[in-house]
């Protein structure tokens, strides 16, 4: 009897010390695991200049060259397995994607993408929720298992994707010498809060945006939504953007984004799917005093002369990978390229 009381006991007090367990990498030593992925580009090494240390005496600085296709990567292979979160300080030379990723024993990777603004630091918290399977990853059971973990990474998204001469033209030229800084990055044994929406694609309840800015367009969490801000001559394509988990739209009649616009204008919204047809829809905006919803059905949309013969001519809403907001009445010469919106949500219309 006494036995099984103490087994029970052990057992309750792994339970509560897995639940509130925190481990932190400070990288004020230089034992701290972090390193280049081999076949990657670049160097690791700690830096103790006090503009580029978030909490105590160093940071972790990691520098490497962009090029079209070239994956630059740094990872840890000795992840907690107990962890149900992370939470980290990271700060970036210029705006870019980046995504935290965790590869499983079974070949299963797993990507949670998150946007840093140039040149400050900012706090990102990630639960295994957050994360979205690769889309080059065969599916084992379609769970992360953090007990499963071979080692977690730090990728560039943008330098992978965007370092083309076609992609410039949206994002900016990402080639040449970058730079990030890592601080305080813990393991969390309890997962951060997340709601559970079932028609939410997105609440932007997380303290990081998954959404990405194109040239000349500034965008930024803040309470109550997404800052979208811009102001350049003619002509640019201002706008924000996010990829859909695979699926995310499935049995949807279309969605809804619910938007504050400060100057009025034409807006358009367009979506991607994963043979490459993009469709999209216009709708016209600004001079809310509050955010409206502002809904979108997918029998609106029209296919973009520049991906016809794509695929099959027919917006499947399952097969959506990529979702934008554009100001496309910016792009008339003599209108408006100063603007700011507020985006509170992003829902499905079921």
């Amino acid at each position: 009897m006494r036995t099984w009381m103490s087994c029970g006991l052990a057992v309750a007090l792994i339970v509560v010390w897995a639940q509130g367990a925190r481990s932190v990498i400070g990288f004020e030593d230089a034992q701290h695991g972090w390193f280049v992925l081999p076949g990657a580009g670049g160097t690791v090494e700690l830096t103790e200049n006090p503009n580029d240390v978030k909490v105590g005496k160093r940071a972790l600085r990691y520098t490497y060259a962009v090029a079209k296709g070239k994956l630059n990567a740094i990872i840890y292979l000795q992840p907690e397995t107990w962890a149900q979160g992370f939470r980290f300080w990271i700060k970036a030379d210029r705006p870019a994607l980046f995504a935290l990723s965790v590869q499983e024993e079974s070949g299963e990777r797993w990507h949670a993408p998150f946007w840093v603004s140039g040149n400050q630091w900012q706090q990102v918290t990630i639960a295994l929720s957050d994360f979205m399977l690769a889309e080059d990853t065969k599916p084992q059971n379609g769970k992360l298992d953090m007990d499963e973990a071979q080692g977690i990474g730090l990728i560039d998204v943008s330098a992978l994707f965007l370092a083309g001469s076609e992609a410039a033209v949206l994002f900016g030229d990402q080639t040449g010498t970058r730079m990030l800084w890592l601080d305080e990055f813990e393991f969390l044994g309890t997962p951060p809060a997340r709601t559970r929406d079932p028609n939410a694609l997105d609440d932007f309840g997380r303290d990081y945006l998954v959404w990405m800015g194109t040239l000349f367009t500034t965008i930024r969490r803040e309470v109550g939504g997404m800052r979208v801000e811009y102001n350049a001559p003619f002509p640019y394509i201002f706008g924000t953007l996010r990829m859909v988990e695979p699926n995310a739209l499935r049995d949807t009649r279309g969605v809804e984004v619910v938007i504050q616009v400060k100057t009025p204008t034409t807006l358009a919204m367009f979506v991607e799917e994963a043979d490459g047809e993009r469709w999209m829809a216009t709708f016209e905006a600004g001079g809310e005093s509050k955010p409206e919803p502002k809904r979108l059905l997918w029998n609106q949309f029209t296919i973009t002369d520049d991906t016809k013969g794509k695929g099959d001519g027919k917006l499947d809403p399952a097969a959506i990978r990529m979702l934008s907001l554009a100001d496309w009445g910016a792009l008339t010469e003599g209108s408006a390229t100063s603007n700011q919106w507020l985006v509170q949500a992003v829902r499905k219309v079921k």
